[in-house]
């Protein structure tokens, strides 16, 4: 390498790292999965790996944790309600029970799914709405980024985190699940 070659070059490698945390010392999690259950996340490779994805994260969670669950195509509804990792059958029949249909309302979705996650809101603990999608928004209010972040800010700003997960390949907005982001 060019660095090597020169000898007034000197190479330095510099690791990061932060400190451990054990499962019992982080805080209590209040997790608000907002899942595109449109018609476009029919495919193997989206809506069965959220289940699948979500039927695994159960299993990795205390039981003082709490799951909620929002389904959004061209409507938004509550599947789950914030409910104990505990009750952990419960929550398994309820990600279970989604099935596609509809157009994408995202913005419908996330603005539920922020009102569900400050009405179960944990003071000092995680807080954090995870979207489920594969971007593809194609209905209601707000279909872009900029529109759908308007509607859900004054929630965001009390501390409640978005994560946005996309799923799938082809037919698949990466760019509006970044912006999101």
């Amino acid at each position: 390498t060019p660095f090597v070659q020169n000898p007034r070059n000197q190479v330095v490698r510099i690791g990061v790292k932060a400190g451990d945390l054990t499962f019992q010392d982080r805080a209590d999690a209040n997790l608000v999965f907002v899942i595109d259950t449109s018609g476009s996340m029919e495919r193997e490779d989206r809506l069965e790996l959220v289940k699948d994805s979500l039927e695994l994260l159960v299993s990795g969670l205390r039981p003082t944790d709490t799951i909620a669950i929002v389904e959004y195509g061209s409507h938004a509804r509550v599947v789950l309600h914030p409910t104990p990792v505990g009750e952990e059958g419960e929550i398994l029949h309820a990600v279970e029970s989604l099935r596609p249909s509809g157009s994408t309302n995202a913005a419908e979705g996330l603005q539920l799914g922020y009102r569900v996650a400050n009405e179960a809101f944990r003071e000092g603990g995680i807080n954090r709405v995870i979207l489920a999608s594969d971007g593809v928004a194609n209905g209601g209010s707000a279909t872009d980024a900029e529109g759908i972040l308007q509607l859900v800010a004054r929630d965001a700003a009390r501390g409640i985190e978005m994560v946005a997960v996309g799923f799938g390949m082809g037919n698949y907005n990466d760019v509006l699940m970044e912006q999101l982001a």
